[in-house]
């Protein structure tokens, strides 16, 4: 009977013999129709803790504040991520529950630090005593923790060679 490690294993390489070894031209013989990422958007019922959290914390300068485009109720608030690129809250009334992790929910977002970041990142969880962990990845040494809306957030510091 096989476990759910052999399946999973079984499916990874599944797919890299389809969609990489096989048809490679066809899934990656090209370049990305992207040029980056113009920003995320997330819900929260604690905008003024999303601030505090985002701006003293993980070191993101607030941009702009702004009503919502198809409700005035609705406040925006807009983190610059660098290149261009923003986090977006939107605190909208009468919100009941929270975002879940599942099927078609959000797992984790991650945000680039270069090395001085990411030690200044740690050392500012570290004097609020926030829970993290740390990853070794192949790639990336990472920092995993929660922002005050319990959305999982990583911040991935690439390994150079």
């Amino acid at each position: 009977m096989e476990n759910g490690l052999e399946a999973a294993e079984r499916q990874r390489a599944a797919i890299i013999e389809h969609y990489i070894e096989k048809n490679g031209a066809k899934y990656q013989g090209f370049k990305s129709a992207a040029d980056g990422v113009n920003h995320l958007a997330f819900i929260t019922e604690k905008l003024d803790e999303t601030i505090e959290y985002y701006t003293q914390v993980i070191r993101l300068r607030l941009d702009r504040v702004r009503a919502g485009t198809s409700d005035p109720r609705v406040t925006q608030v807009f983190f610059d991520m660098g290149h261009g690129e923003l986090l977006a809250f939107l605190h909208i009334p009468n919100v009941k529950g929270r975002a879940q992790t599942g099927l078609g929910g959000l797992h984790h977002w991650a945000l680039t630090l270069n090395t001085e970041q990411y030690e200044s990142a740690r050392k500012r969880l570290d004097e609020r005593e926030l829970a993290y962990t740390t990853i070794e990845h192949e790639i990336l040494t990472t920092i995993t923790t929660k922002d005050p809306n319990g959305i999982v957030l990583e911040l991935s510091m690439w390994k150079h060679e």
